[in-house]
């Protein structure tokens, strides 16, 4: 039997920088019970929370990045009148009550038996065409003078800093540096997805994978430091996109990062858009073996249709399930916090948990990839001879009982095999209306919602689905429930 691991079924959750909001209080007392009371919602369902403390203004003082506490008190931003007086809590909580909310959160998450972590957003691109930003620091307009942004070829990225350039990579580095002279945490994490493009990967490829190894291997470094100071290990993650390919692509060689001991864990995710219900867990696994964690990514949004449906916890269960059995050594959930209520329950996806009851594998897609390569994007699916599609589903018994439900474009009903097993006929059911940010609910079915009975075969995982007919295939659903 082989040892057990300290992330062996890790749940953790991205606490992201709008925790600044608990700063809220008339005085240091009920600032600080604020803090306390935070994180009481994941006590005995989340193993890890990570809090952002960096969105392009820093959530904590420094030295070395603008503190968005500065922003609250600023009258002028690149020459652009401003009022941030809303943002005065934070600016009262560290300037005025000497109150550290992240302190206080680590102090918490031990009492808790939660593992506690710190997470920056390593090149956030928000409002990157407005003329000012809340969350703007000073440097970004020192570097966009100075041409040091990824430039126009990138779209809604443009505005991220080019780390090819010295001046972001070494404020980062400092203030990677503070946070860990000041904080015992269990791990640092590097949260690359937002954003990724952190170099000219299109028109300037030329030694950036050399340049990133050199940024991970000062903050390793600084790590291994901060670990005779704490007398501990410091653990070190990066979250990064559905694919390694795709990584090195963007400049990160995650072989290699992995080889030279500079990170334990990797966070395989989307970016914000939808849950990638395809990421290739076996393959991450395949190219690093047991070297490092390797965490499946869930984010809120379901991704289909174009309103993005909100995950259900049915649906984290489904990712779960799919994600463990090609051998993910944990889940990660990003985002769910605006929806604590209804996501709750999604939280417990332990490996065993997530096969209790009925679980829902919606099919979705990558929202970020390299410009110039293939996405996987499987919907819409023209029906034609020889076009299925592989899925991983997760461990599926005989005994279970399987629904298939299909949103429809075209003429008559298709005829749907799983593993070669040809389904029942399908028969037409009600509209399927689900939960989504902007709206109460939305149609996921729009054509023409279909349900199939597959029950009855087997799989560790994996199943091909195949579909004869005409027509269009939008949305797909297989639900699991276990007898």
């Amino acid at each position: 039997m082989s040892e057990k691991k300290w992330y062996d079924n890790a749940v953790m959750v991205n606490r992201d920088p709008n925790w600044y909001g608990a700063t809220r209080g008339a005085n240091a007392e009920e600032c600080r019970a604020n803090f306390e009371s935070y994180l009481s919602k994941y006590e005995g369902a989340i193993t890890d929370v990570l809090i952002g403390v960096l969105e392009q203004t820093t959530i904590i003082p420094s030295k070395y990045l603008m503190w968005r506490g500065e922003k609250a008190i600023q009258k002028t931003e690149n020459g652009v009148p401003v009022d941030y007086s809303n943002m005065m809590h934070l600016y009262k909580a560290y300037a005025e009550y000497g109150v550290d909310g992240v302190q206080i959160f680590i102090e918490q998450m031990n009492k808790l038996g939660i593992r506690p972590w710190i997470t920056l957003r390593m090149n956030d691109v928000h409002f990157g065409g407005d003329e000012t930003a809340f969350l703007r620091p000073d440097i970004y307009y020192e570097a966009k003078a100075a041409g040091e942004m990824v430039g126009r070829d990138y779209a809604y990225y443009a505005t991220a800093h080019n780390f090819k350039y010295p001046r972001y990579r070494t404020a980062l580095l400092g203030f990677i540096g503070e946070i860990l002279e000041k904080y015992d945490m269990f791990g640092l994490e590097l949260d690359f997805m937002r954003d990724i493009y952190c170099f000219d990967y299109l028109g300037d490829p030329d030694g950036i994978q050399e340049i990133m190894l050199d940024f991970m291997r000062e903050v390793k470094r600084m790590a291994l430091e901060a670990e005779k100071r704490i007398g501990h290990d410091l653990k070190i993650s990066i979250r990064t996109c559905r694919d390694p390919e795709d990584a090195y692509i963007f400049g990160f060689d995650i072989k290699k990062m992995a080889d030279e001991g500079l990170i334990d864990v990797v966070v395989a995710t989307p970016r914000w858009g939808s849950t990638d219900s395809g990421i290739p867990i076996r393959k991450w696994k395949k190219l690093l073996g047991d070297s490092v964690a390797i965490i499946g990514g869930i984010e809120i949004l379901n991704g289909y249709p174009a309103a993005r449906a909100i995950n259900s916890p049915e649906n984290a269960k489904a990712y779960a399930a799919a994600f463990y059995e090609q051998g993910a050594d944990g889940i990660y959930f990003n985002n769910h916090e605006y929806y604590t209520d209804h996501n709750r329950a999604s939280w417990r996806v332990n490996r065993e948990s997530c096969y209790e009851g009925r679980r829902d594998f919606v099919v979705t897609y990558q929202d970020c990839a390299p410009y110039m390569t293939m996405a996987y994007k499987p919907l819409p699916h023209r029906i034609l001879v020889n076009t299925a599609f592989p899925l991983e589903i997760g461990k599926v018994k005989s005994t279970d009982k399987v629904t298939l439900l299909l949103d429809h474009e075209g003429e008559g009903t298709p005829v749907a095999y799983v593993n070669g097993m040809m389904a029942d006929n399908g028969k037409e059911v009600e509209p399927v209306m689900l939960p989504a940010p902007q709206e109460k609910t939305v149609n996921v079915t729009p054509h023409k919602a279909l349900e199939y009975d597959l029950s009855g075969f087997e799989t560790d995982g994996k199943i091909s689905l195949y579909f004869t007919g005409k027509g269009y295939i939008h949305y797909i659903r297989i639900s699991i429930e276990s007898k």
